[in-house]
Protein backbone atom coordinates (compact mmCIF):
# COMPACT_ATOMS: atom_id res chain seq x y z
CA UNK A 1 0.00 0.00 0.00
CA UNK A 2 1.73 3.18 -1.17
CA UNK A 3 0.44 6.66 -1.72
CA UNK A 4 -0.64 9.74 0.19
CA UNK A 5 -1.38 10.27 3.85
CA UNK A 6 -4.79 9.49 5.37
CA UNK A 7 -6.47 9.17 8.78
CA UNK A 8 -9.71 7.66 10.06
CA UNK A 9 -10.77 9.04 13.44
CA UNK A 10 -12.65 7.03 16.08
CA UNK A 11 -14.02 7.61 19.56
CA UNK A 12 -14.85 5.12 22.28
CA UNK A 13 -15.48 5.18 26.03
CA UNK A 14 -11.83 5.92 26.79
CA UNK A 15 -11.18 8.78 24.37
CA UNK A 16 -10.26 9.63 20.81
CA UNK A 17 -7.97 7.84 18.43
CA UNK A 18 -7.26 7.27 14.78
CA UNK A 19 -5.98 4.81 12.25
CA UNK A 20 -3.36 6.69 10.23
CA UNK A 21 -1.50 5.96 7.01
CA UNK A 22 1.70 7.95 6.50
CA UNK A 23 2.26 6.97 2.87
CA UNK A 24 4.20 3.83 3.77
CA UNK A 25 2.83 2.32 6.99
CA UNK A 26 -0.48 2.16 8.88
CA UNK A 27 -0.75 2.88 12.63
CA UNK A 28 -3.34 2.98 15.42
CA UNK A 29 -2.83 6.24 17.34
CA UNK A 30 -4.27 7.11 20.78
CA UNK A 31 -3.62 10.47 22.48
CA UNK A 32 -0.97 11.24 19.86
CA UNK A 33 0.97 8.01 20.57
CA UNK A 34 1.38 5.24 18.00
CA UNK A 35 0.27 2.09 19.80
CA UNK A 36 0.24 -0.44 16.93
CA UNK A 37 1.58 -0.86 13.40
CA UNK A 38 0.10 -2.89 10.55
CA UNK A 39 2.62 -5.51 9.37
CA UNK A 40 1.81 -8.39 6.99
CA UNK A 41 -1.96 -7.83 7.35
CA UNK A 42 -1.80 -8.01 11.18
CA UNK A 43 -1.56 -5.40 13.94
CA UNK A 44 1.72 -5.46 15.89
CA UNK A 45 1.76 -3.69 19.26
CA UNK A 46 4.32 -0.92 19.75
CA UNK A 47 3.63 -0.70 23.52
CA UNK A 48 3.85 -3.37 26.22
CA UNK A 49 0.47 -4.57 27.45
CA UNK A 50 -1.47 -3.31 24.41
CA UNK A 51 -3.13 -5.67 21.91
CA UNK A 52 -4.81 -4.46 18.72
CA UNK A 53 -6.67 -6.92 16.53
CA UNK A 54 -9.13 -6.93 13.66
CA UNK A 55 -12.82 -7.60 14.24
CA UNK A 56 -13.83 -9.88 11.38
CA UNK A 57 -17.16 -9.83 9.61
CA UNK A 58 -18.85 -13.20 9.93
CA UNK A 59 -19.02 -15.03 6.62
CA UNK A 60 -17.55 -12.09 4.70
CA UNK A 61 -14.12 -10.93 3.68
CA UNK A 62 -12.69 -7.81 5.20
CA UNK A 63 -12.78 -6.20 8.61
CA UNK A 64 -15.67 -4.74 10.61
CA UNK A 65 -13.29 -2.71 12.80
CA UNK A 66 -10.51 -3.05 15.35
CA UNK A 67 -10.40 -4.00 19.01
CA UNK A 68 -7.89 -2.46 21.44
CA UNK A 69 -7.04 -4.32 24.66
CA UNK A 70 -4.95 -2.68 27.40
CA UNK A 71 -3.40 -5.17 29.84
CA UNK A 72 -6.32 -7.59 29.45
CA UNK A 73 -9.07 -4.91 29.53
CA UNK A 74 -11.06 -4.35 26.30
CA UNK A 75 -11.50 -0.76 25.02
Amino acid sequence: MKGGKAAIKFKDGTGDGSVEFDGNDMYVVRSGVRIAKRIDRKWVSLLPGVTVRDIKKKGKRGRAGIEIVYGGRDH
